[in-house]
């Protein structure tokens, strides 16, 4: 009969582990092996190059981690949400809550009519997902190879260039022209695999008329170049302008939108994706199984029929522009023309850095987002649209900062 006895001993780097083999009818024996922690660096080079070369993807919306420093909740006008918020959805959270402990239906067929409803095409192309961001992911991966080019309009939404170089791609970014367009040649096109426009655009605030938006998915169509239009603030500007109704009818043409920004509930994780059938399909075939759950994608139904509270707030959004960009210009900022629920303000002339001003103003319990992280140096902040009484609160803020300047 054997008995073996491992004994384990930690030294530094090193593991130590002593094996004893006792035999019955002999001495003990004792065999001693060491095995030496390599550097980490060796444990990173076997992690995907893109995944270890990452960064973090700076947003907005930063509520809990202020709180936290601030000792109350701040007025948060870094996350750019309805103004309105979200529908009442107390009595449909507590009865989802009843089927808590069954899966979600991973085809989602019910979130899937609703938004084929909301956007007027069939459902076998529509692709839910977990917010924009995963469908983000999503459709970099569907569309980037290793090495792959992706072309990415600047200023804009951080995801696309983050989520491409994730899945190894080579980003090249394009200037934005005065009429709201990415500059480009066809030679540009050529060598792409993805082309990214989010209309209206983040930060600037620009909408992208319907018909400029089919000009660019005419030329990505003419150059086999998958087109992603980011539409997550549409519903807070113009639908009128979306291209999500012609998405089945086009081969590269991928259209998204947000239900968290449209219908005010960040918290809850929604969006969905149009396109042909066929590409809808493989993406379905992709994504991560129930990846949307069961409480939002009941959300997601309710909230799709919704479309009065879409246009209570999009009329409370004209009216607040009409008064916030005034009231901007009347501090010596310069906030430049938006048709959304937000803001890009040149904070240059008052001499203040983006970064201090921010600083400064979420002292008072008011927070803005510091636009350093579109590329934009320390001259921009970005404001959203909230309630009148609230935005009254931002530009008093803003007032008793700018009063002292250093």
């Amino acid at each position: 009969m054997f008995i073996v006895v491992i004994l384990y001993i930690h030294h530094q780097s090193a593991v130590a582990c002593r094996v004893t083999i006792v035999n019955g009818g002999f001495l003990p024996t004792s065999l001693k092996c060491k095995h030496k922690r390599r550097p980490q660096q060796f444990m990173i080079n076997r992690v995907r190059k893109s995944f270890a070369l990452a960064e973090v993807c700076k947003h907005g919306g930063k509520v809990q981690e202020a709180a936290k420093r601030l000792g109350a909740e701040p007025l948060d006008f870094s996350a750019n949400i309805n103004p309105l918020g979200s529908p009442p959805l107390e009595k449909l959270v507590l009865e989802e809550l009843k089927h808590i402990g069954h899966y979600p239906d991973n085809s989602y067929s019910g979130f899937c009519r609703a938004a084929a409803r909301f956007t007027g095409v069939e459902k076998e192309c529509i692709v839910p997902g977990n917010g924009s961001s995963e469908l983000i992911r999503l459709f970099a991966e569907a569309a980037l190879e290793e090495g792959g080019l992706a072309l990415i309009p600047t200023p804009t939404f951080g995801e696309y260039e983050n989520q491409s170089l994730l899945a190894g791609a080579r980003v090249e970014k394009l200037q934005i022209d005065q009429s709201g367009l990415p500059v480009f040649r066809d030679s540009d096109l050529a060598r792409a695999r993805l082309l990214f426009v989010c209309n209206p655009n983040n930060p600037t605030g620009r909408l992208l008329s319907r018909d400029q938006v089919i000009s660019l998915a005419d030329r990505c169509e003419e150059a086999e170049v998958f087109l992603l239009v980011d539409e997550a603030f549409i519903e807070l500007s113009d639908p009128h302008q979306s291209v999500a109704d012609l998405a089945p009818k086009r081969d590269f043409l991928f259209v998204m939108r947000s239900l968290t920004k449209s219908f005010g509930v960040p918290g809850l994780r929604l969006g969905f994706g149009v396109t042909n059938p066929t590409l809808a399909k493989i993406m379905n075939r992709a994504r991560i199984p129930w990846s949307v759950g069961s409480i939002a994608a009941a959300a997601a139904e309710y909230l799709l029929g919704c479309e009065e509270h879409l246009e209570r707030s999009r009329t409370v959004i004209r009216e607040e522009l009409n008064y916030l960009i005034p009231a901007l210009q009347s501090l010596g900022l310069e906030p430049l023309t938006s048709q959304v629920n937000f803001i890009l303000v040149n904070v240059v002339p008052s001499g203040i850095d983006s970064d201090v001003l921010a600083e400064r103003t979420m002292a008072q319990g008011i927070l803005v987002r510091d636009c350093q992280s579109f590329g934009l140096g320390k001259s921009f902040i970005r404001v959203a649209v909230r309630g009148h009484s609230e935005n009254e609160r931002l530009i008093a803020a803003l007032r008793q900062e700018l009063s002292c300047r250093d």
